[in-house]
């Protein structure tokens, strides 16, 4: 060996973390700046040519000074005295050396840390797929001792790095998931549970983490603390993502709830041994690496050791071919007689049999051939894109495993094949952080140094993370800014096509891909498919029978979603939901508008019929309105949207004037605030919009919003307005004396016992000769003298307005009167009373479904603070104060929280406060 090469030998680049060089044990700094961002511009690119330009750019940005290819040349020079100090002047560099216009940094693949550390997660995660975990310990521990923080130093935050930060950021995560994994094949579980506490707390959206955890725990005999992790996993999910935990932790919890004894994720069947040869591989090479599928892959690999069936199911571009290939290469040593794939994609039924004839090399074709074949072997068949062969497939298939051999199909496709024995994999599309990386590498490989990473962001989110969206979105970026494509495919998402000539025809453009699925759909399907674009979002069963208008909407739903056409998101409240993709919901307008059909009309018909469903001011059966609106919430928006912003109209008034309870009680103050203000926007452009109720009640809504989030004076002048407005009404008297009355609490929060007098005033008017009224009169009557002190008897009048409130079902009213005995009791020092009726303020709001009331949850805590126990009171403060965070209120709103919250403090400490914020299992009303 040469001195050269020996000296490239030893030379090893630190770019996981801070840039270091090292070389015979000693370590070299590399200066931050100029030199640092050279060097890790080269290492990204390791092996490859760096254009002179692009490193230009990396180094002076914007800049236009000292950008001559002199002054780059000086600075490559004292990067190669960084890198080779001993070369002599003269002698040629052995590390960066100049081509084409261009520099190349000169490098075995080990020598470059990040380079090592992505082969060392691969071949982890295929080792771990064979069942060698002392193996994938090696390597994992070696790979976790390399990582030192963000790659790449100082330069992590460049543009030009993002790509490649986020490509090794989801490999570091999956490299720990994987340690993790190993952990528990070999039992060491103390040390996983370790391992678990600070990625969970790194990573805690991951479910994969929170499943080893639970298989930790039990296999620990820890069941409790299991239970206690699936309900933390469940918390953490739908509080940032607003997603119900995957099946994965959901076959956990079940199985601890049955009291068995669950396997570790992803190992639901006992695994075959890997045997000492693997079989043929009979698979396209596939040159791009899998990202953000780890964890269904396992999943898959166990599936396919221990089912001879085995389907993946999904909507068209999700990405079932990639993780089919990347299953059987890895499943390639269980099956000694090899593994094959069948493209089925140009098959016609007929031809099924003779497709996987000659594939699999038999001289004669015909189902009962190839399971002849297959019944003495261990082989295992890929079939890949079966829906439109459906029939065909399955009767083979069944053929297969009637023999009950040991071979196994592993099958792709958009429904299931329904055998007897067939095992589904359903597959979504990717999550946020995976598909970012995807979409990130798929940028890069354009040659497109483009890292506009909100962009980036939008466009993932804007076609739901599909993969093959963001192929197609990613191939644009030669032509176009990111800001630019995330608005074209925030326009159209499923207009995205491939540019090239070389995609398979199924996957030339996204329209294309669904447009097969589609036109298999039987015509009410099909119908019920363009219809339901209306809807941005999840909907009920009972929204999507209006839009279809047709009796058996169930059997619609469920075929939809049988084709993955449509996604199941579980049921909310009690009522089961349904969503299309983004990619598919564009699909679904573009159709509609060939076919020249308009269904938002419909959609809005079905609000307004809803909205108009609302029963009596503060009744029990509130809290199933409450319940019907929350769970069809992106129809409500999107019929505000068009009614009072695209096509400005008498119904978008109406809706938006009955939802002030809705939006008020229900975490949706701040969003109220902006619906009440486009109404009032839209009535004072056109006097003439909406009737004289529904007028009132929209000046009623935002002047009680106004007040309620501090804006005392617009919020005065906008309910003065409402009052004058609602002076002689005779139609839905109701409603506008409830609104009235709801405005007295905002007004009272302001002590302005003016505004309150003329609120009770105009509730007098309008209930005069209404006996359903009289407690909506009363509740408006006693808060000016309360402000003022003057009745003496205060007390007695509000216990008995309580009463007979909750006698007339109006929990409404009880609410609001339980605290103002809790404000009169506090100053007497009656503490045990006054959190007597406060705990009934808080059934009275669950009882009619109310999610959020600021000021029950802080008086509750000044009642546990008084009381003396003080855990109890830093919990519902840290309620308190995230509800009126989230209402955008001043926190705290009663002086006397204000005096109390030292003492909690001083009791609890600022760590017992921080844990009392963090751990909580939610911060609605119910957790009170």
């Amino acid at each position: 060996m040469t001195a050269t090469a020996e000296r490239t030998t030893a030379l090893r680049i630190r770019d996981l973390g801070d840039l270091v060089v090292e070389e015979n044990g000693q370590t070299r700094t590399v200066p931050t700046g100029t030199l640092s961002t050279a060097l890790a511009l080269l290492a990204v690119h390791a092996g490859r040519r760096v254009g002179s330009d692009t490193l230009a750019d990396a180094i002076w940005g914007d800049r236009t000074t000292s950008r001559s290819s002199s002054t780059l040349d000086s600075h490559v020079l004292r990067l190669r005295r960084v890198l080779e100090p001993e070369r002599r002047s003269g002698q040629a560099s052995t590390t960066v050396v100049n081509e084409r216009g261009g520099y190349r940094l000169i490098t075995r693949p080990d020598q470059v840390d990040s380079l090592r550390f992505a082969r060392l997660a691969t071949e982890a995660a295929a080792l771990l797929g064979q069942g060698a975990s002392e193996r994938v310990l090696r390597r994992t521990e070696e790979a976790l001792r390399m990582w030192r923080g963000r790659p790449y130093g100082t330069a992590a935050d460049a543009p030009w790095a993002a790509a490649a930060v986020a490509r090794l950021d989801e490999l570091h995560h999956q490299v720990r998931e994987t340690h993790i994994g190993a952990l528990l094949d070999t039992g060491d579980v103390a040390r996983a549970l370790v391992e678990l506490e600070s990625a969970i707390a790194d990573h805690p959206l991951r479910e994969r983490l929170w499943a080893y955890r639970i298989t930790a725990y039990q296999a620990a005999g820890r069941r409790a603390d299991a239970l206690h992790t699936y309900s933390e996993a469940r918390t953490v999910l739908i509080d940032e993502l607003g997603l119900e935990p995957g099946p994965e932790l959901r076959r956990l919890h079940a199985a601890l709830l049955a009291e068995d004894t669950a396997a570790p994720p992803a190992r639901s069947r006992p695994r075959r041994e890997p045997v000492s040869r693997p079989g043929a591989l009979h698979l396209p090479t596939v040159r791009t690496p899998i990202l953000g599928r780890e964890a269904e892959a396992a999943e898959l690999g166990h599936l396919v050791a221990g089912h001879p069936l085995v389907t993946v199911v999904g909507t068209a571009g999700c990405g079932k071919t990639r993780l089919a290939l990347e299953v059987a290469a890895r499943a390639a040593p269980t099956f000694t007689d090899g593994v094959w794939f069948v493209d089925l994609t140009s098959a016609t039924p007929d031809r099924v049999p003779d497709l996987v004839s000659s594939t699999l090399g038999l001289p004669t074709p015909g189902p009962a051939d190839i399971a002849g074949m297959l019944r003495d072997r261990r082989t295992l068949v890929v079939l890949d894109n079966c829906e439109h062969v459906l029939d065909a497939v399955a009767e083979l298939v069944d053929r297969i495993l009637a023999t009950g051999g040991e071979s196994a199909v592993l099958a792709t496709s958009r429904e299931p094949l329904e055998v007897p024995g067939e095992r589904l994999r359903p597959l979504a599309p990717l999550a946020p952080g995976p598909a970012l990386a995807l979409f990130s590498e798929r940028v890069a490989a354009t040659g497109s140094e483009q890292a506009d990473r909100e962009s980036a962001a939008r466009i993932v989110e804007a076609v739901d993370g599909l993969p093959l969206a963001l192929e197609l979105a990613a191939g644009r970026a030669r032509l176009f800014t990111l800001a630019e494509i995330a608005t074209q495919v925030r326009a159209d998402a499923s207009g995205l096509s491939h540019t090239g000539r070389r995609a398979p025809a199924h996957h030339r453009s996204l329209r294309g891909a669904i447009d097969s699925s589609y036109r298999a759909l039987p015509e009410a399907e099909a119908a019920l498919h363009r219809a339901l674009g209306v809807v941005p979002g999840p909907f009920t069963a009972d929204l999507a029978a209006a839009l279809a208008q047709h009796d058996d909407v169930a059997d619609l739903l469920g075929g939809l979603v049988h084709r993955s056409m449509l996604t199941a998101v579980g049921a909310h409240g009690g009522a089961s939901r349904f969503t299309q993709l983004a990619t598919l919901r564009s699909h679904a307008q573009h159709r509609s508008a060939a076919l020249g059909e308009d269904h938002a009309p419909r959609r809005d018909a079905w609000v307004e019929a809803l909205v108009d469903r609302q029963p009596p001011f503060g009744s029990t059966a509130l809290r199933n309105w409450h319940r019907e609106l929350d769970r069809n919430l992106p129809a409500l928006r999107a019929t505000l949207q068009r009614t009072l912003v695209d096509a400005p109209s008498a119904r978008g008034v109406r809706i938006a004037g009955r939802l002030a309870v809705y939006w008020t009680f229900g975490a949706g103050a701040i969003e109220g605030l902006h619906w009440a203000r486009t109404a009032r926007a839209v009535c004072e452009e056109d006097p003439h919009l909406g009737n004289p109720a529904d007028r009132a009640l929209t000046a009623l809504v935002l002047g009680s919003n106004l007040m309620a989030q501090g804006h005392h004076e617009p919020g005065r002048e906008t309910l003065q307005e409402g009052i004058r407005a609602a002076a002689g009404l005779s139609t839905d008297a109701d409603l506008v004396t409830a609104a009235l009355t709801l405005a007295t609490g905002p007004a009272f929060m302001a002590g302005d016992t003016g505004l309150v007098a003329e609120l009770a005033a105009a509730t007098r008017s309008l209930g005069a000769g209404r006996p359903e009224l009289d407690v909506l009169v009363r509740h408006a009557g006693f808060i000016a003298p309360f402000l003022t002190g003057e009745d003496p008897d205060m007390l007695v009048r509000v216990v008995d307005l309580h009463r007979d409130a909750t006698a007339a079902g109006n929990h409404y009213t009880g609410w609001v009167a339980a605290v103002s005995a809790v404000q009169l009791l506090l100053p007497a020092g009656r503490f045990d009373e006054a959190l007597s009726w406060v705990r009934q303020a808080v059934t009275d709001c669950t009882a009619m479904g109310m999610t959020e009331n600021f000021l029950v949850a802080e008086l509750l805590a000044d009642c546990l603070a008084l009381s003396g126990d003080m855990a109890a009171a830093s919990r519902a403060l840290a309620i308190a104060e995230a509800q009126h965070v989230r209402g955008g209120m001043r926190w705290p709103t009663l002086e006397v929280t204000e005096n109390l919250l030292d003492r909690v403090v001083g009791s609890v400490g600022r760590d017992g406060m921080e844990r009392a914020r963090t751990r909580l299992p939610g911060h609605s009303l119910a957790d009170l």
